[in-house]
């Protein structure tokens, strides 16, 4: 018996065996499951922190600050894709979940909140809850010789105006009529050039033609007596002044070398030699290339003064006062060419043949 017993005990050993085996099995399954099911959870949260208490990427041209409306009755759906439309959060879904949680779907205050790049979507959502809206002014800096077209923009990520908005009122119109710089020009000009470059506090709730007219007026206060007397004096116009003072202003480097800039532009105007301009070039295929192509140069434009002869229709930007002076005064010599070497000073030549020399010693 004892013999049997133990054959039945060894014919057991192999299904015991078999089982502990698969239970063995099925709990190590269940383990990476959980620590799967774990990572998961784990990786979700990660992401959806990034999401949410992290600020997102911007680029170096972003404004350190701009302002975000919320208009009334605006919802948190809709405020979560307009935040991603600023690109000031990533995920609309994931800021509309955790508004919803917090209990921001009612509340949100309309007005205008100013933000800035550096906070997360969920520091920017709790300041709207908390109408922490903007009822002073903001402060806008325009660089000199800034185009309508980068004010336009700037405006735009500052969240005051948008590009069509601005543009509009920053042509000639009616309304302007009794600025006395703005004589002899007609409805539908550009007004590139009288848009002067400075600091401006604006009101939040400042329309477009309002800013214009304040630039308008800084720069007609600038002008006004003794440069409108002379710029007289000289037989010109304020406008070709600016149109040159706005590629002067782009051409040198510093102010101290704007009146030698200045000095041989009305040189060539003088003889009637093309202004050969590479700030032109780039104003007419929006680049900003130290050095234009030869295809550039040949781009048939009325801009482009490597094509037309004498002043382009209008100035490229908006000068400072240094470039409006220096063309005012330029420096008296008898040069016709300049060029700036890496280091930024200006190297002025009497000839093409100095010029190339210059180029070959400097440049090439």
């Amino acid at each position: 018996m004892a013999e049997q017993d133990t054959g039945r005990r060894k014919r057991n050993e192999p299904r015991r065996t078999s089982r502990r085996s698969l239970a063995a099995r099925i709990l190590a399954g269940t383990v990476i499951a959980v620590i799967g099911a774990g990572a998961l959870v784990f990786a979700a949260v990660s992401l959806t922190a990034g999401l949410l208490f992290q600020p997102t990427v911007r680029s170096p041209e972003t404004p350190a600050e701009l302002v975000f409306e919320i208009r009334p009755h605006q919802t948190l759906r809709l405020v979560a894709r307009e935040l991603v439309s600023e690109g000031l959060a990533r995920s609309a879904i994931a800021l509309e979940a955790y508004g919803r949680l917090q209990g921001y779907e009612t509340g949100l205050q309309a007005g205008r909140y100013v933000v800035s790049p550096a906070m997360s979507p969920v520091e920017i959502l709790r300041k709207i809850r908390s109408g922490d809206a903007v009822f002073d002014e903001i402060t806008i800096t325009i660089p000199e010789g800034w185009s309508l077209d980068d004010i336009q923009r700037h405006f735009e990520e500052r969240g005051l105006f948008t590009r069509d908005e601005f543009e509009a009122a920053s042509v000639m119109q009616p309304a302007y009529r009794d600025f006395e710089i703005l004589d002899g020009l007609e409805e539908g000009t550009i007004l590139d050039g009288y848009l002067f470059p400075d600091t401006y506090r604006i009101f939040p709730d400042s329309t477009p033609e309002s800013v214009v007219r304040r630039m308008l007026a800084n720069l007609q206060r600038r002008v006004s007596g003794e440069i409108l007397h002379e710029i007289e004096a000289q037989r010109r116009t304020l406008h070709e002044v600016l149109t040159l003072a706005s590629i002067v202003q782009k051409e040198a480097n510093d102010a101290s070398q704007m009146p030698d800039v200045a000095g041989v532009f009305w040189n060539r105007l003088q003889i009637r030699m093309r202004l050969e301009s590479d700030a032109t070039v780039n104003y007419v295929l929006g680049t900003s290339r130290r050095q234009p192509t030869f295809a550039d140069t040949a781009v048939v434009h009325p801009y482009n003064t490597y094509v037309i002869p004498g002043l382009p229709p209008g100035p490229i930007g908006n000068p400072g006062m240094d470039a409006i002076c220096a063309t005012l005064f330029p420096a008296s010599h008898d040069y016709l060419f300049f060029l700036h070497p890496i280091d930024g000073r200006i190297v002025l030549s009497h000839t093409f043949q100095e010029h190339l020399a210059a180029k070959a010693r400097y440049l090439d």
